[in-house]
């Protein structure tokens, strides 16, 4: 096995790995995204209600914890963008170790001598 073609063998390798880390990465977002997105908006915010004034949470600790559920909206935003863009980076390297196999080398034409002026080219 000619060097070449291990690199090949080792770029592809390597660009399918980031490629199944980008994906990976989405999987885990889109999990995190759904359990986020189904739970019961009391749960979300962490919030528990009796329904006395005096026990239930306060305005502030209410728009506290609604400010943090919209961070983690953008940090799933962020981590997809990150994701997409290691998977698309995986599947860069993949094909580009695909195209850089190597060219065997022709061999050399043989010298053609010229009648006229009997030189060679």
């Amino acid at each position: 096995m000619s060097s070449g073609s291990r690199g090949d063998i080792l770029g592809r390798v390597v660009g399918m790995l980031v490629f199944l880390v980008g994906v990976g990465m989405l999987v885990f977002v889109f999990m995190h995204a759904f359990k986020l997105f189904t739970s019961n908006p009391a749960d979300a915010l962490h919030l528990h209600f009796t329904g006395d004034p005096k026990k239930d949470p306060l305005l502030s600790v209410i728009g506290t914890n609604f400010g943090w559920m919209l961070l983690q909206i953008a940090f799933l935003i962020v981590m997809s963008l990150a994701a997409s863009f290691i998977s698309q980076r995986g599947i860069n390297l993949y094909f580009s170790a695909m195209q850089g196999t190597p060219v065997p080398p022709r061999p050399a034409a043989p010298a053609v001598q010229s009648e006229a002026h009997g030189e060679t080219s």
